[in-house]
C-alpha cells in the first residue's frame, strides 16, 4: 500500500476511546487485515454488542491473529488497546513472529467520544465513566515508544481517507455493486453474473433461480426487471417485470407479476 510511512507487513494497534474513531481509521485498510473485537462478538453471538460473549469472541480474536501472524501478514488491531496488559500481550506476539508493531492513537475530544455514544444502538452504548477511563489512558508517543513499538503515529497527521481512496480507485469495479443497493448484501451473495447478453446475471441457489437485467432507471439509479418462467401469451416470447427488491424478487419466483410485464419480442 501506498501513502503509509511504516513498512508491511506489520502489527497495526490502534489505541484509542470508544467513540474516538477508530473503526473509521480501520476501514482505509484492506478489510481482511482487520481484526476487531466487535466483529468477533457478532460471528459468536450475532450481536457486536452482546458483552457476555466477550470471552468467546476473545477466544476467536485470538486464534485469528496467531493464523495472521504465523502466515507474516499485515494485521490492524481494531480495539481501544487503552490498557497497558493488553498492548503487552500485543507486543510479546508481534516480537515472536518478527513483526514490527506500530500504534496509531486516536486522540479525539472527549466530549465527542461522549456524545457519539448515543448515536450507537443501546447494546453498544459505553457508559460515559467507562469512556473517559479509556481516554485518559490512551498513553503519549514516548510512554508507547518505551513499552516496545517500533513507530507511533497519531492518526489526524496520517492522510487515511486518501488511502482509503487510492485503495478504492485501484479496485476493479465491482458488478455486483448495484445489485447489493437494490436488493441487499443476502440476495448479493447468491447472485451470479452472467455473460450472455440477455441478462445480466441470476439469483441461484442449487439450480433454481430468477434472472435479472439491468434497465434504465431515473438520472441516479438503473432499475431492474426479472425474467418470468411463463412466455408471451401472444408470441412466445421471454416476458420481464420491473422489480424493486427483494420483495418483488419472491413475488415473481412464486409466480406473481408485482408489475405489467414486458415482451423483448412483441413489445
Amino acid at each position: 500500500m501506498t501513502a503509509l510511512p511504516f513498512e508491511l507487513p506489520a502489527v497495526v494497534v490502534l489505541i484509542g476511546a470508544s467513540g474516538s474513531g477508530k473503526t473509521q481509521a480501520a476501514a482505509a485498510f484492506p478489510s481482511q487485515w482487520r481484526l476487531s473485537l466487535d466483529e468477533c462478538r457478532r460471528l459468536v453471538a450475532d450481536d457486536a454488542g452482546d458483552q457476555s460473549a466477550t470471552a468467546a469472541a476473545v477466544a476467536v480474536f485470538d486464534q485469528i491473529l496467531s493464523g495472521r501472524l504465523m502466515r507474516g501478514l499485515t494485521t490492524v488491531v481494531d480495539a481501544t488497546n487503552s490498557e497497558a496488559a493488553v498492548r503487552a500481550s500485543l507486543l510479546q506476539r508481534a516480537d515472536q513472529h518478527r513483526l514490527p508493531a506500530v500504534a496509531i492513537t486516536l486522540r479525539t475530544r472527549l466530549d465527542l467520544c461522549q456524545a457519539r455514544q448515543h448515536l450507537r444502538p443501546a447494546n453498544r452504548q459505553v457508559p460515559a465513566d467507562t469512556v473517559t477511563r479509556q481516554h485518559t489512558a490512551v498513553p503519549t508517543t514516548a510512554q508507547l515508544l518505551a513499552e516496545g513499538f517500533a513507530q507511533v503515529h497519531d492518526a489526524a497527521d496520517l492522510d487515511l481517507l486518501r488511502l482509503a481512496l487510492v485503495r478504492a480507485a485501484a479496485a476493479k469495479r465491482d458488478p455486483r455493486t448495484t445489485v447489493r443497493a437494490a436488493f441487499g448484501p443476502g440476495l448479493t451473495a447468491v447472485y451470479a453474473p452472467s455473460p450472455s447478453p440477455d441478462i445480466d446475471g441470476a439469483f441461484v441457489i442449487a439450480d433454481r433461480k430468477v434472472a435479472i437485467r439491468t434497465v434504465d432507471g431515473d438520472a441516479f439509479q438503473l432499475g431492474f426487471q426479472a425474467r418470468l418462467d411463463e412466455p408471451c401469451p401472444d408470441c412466445g416470447g421471454p416476458q420481464w417485470v420491473r422489480v424493486d427488491g427483494p420483495a418483488d424478487l419472491l413475488d415473481v419466483y412464486t409466480g406473481g407479476q408485482p408489475d405489467e410485464p414486458m415482451c423483448d419480442r412483441c413489445g
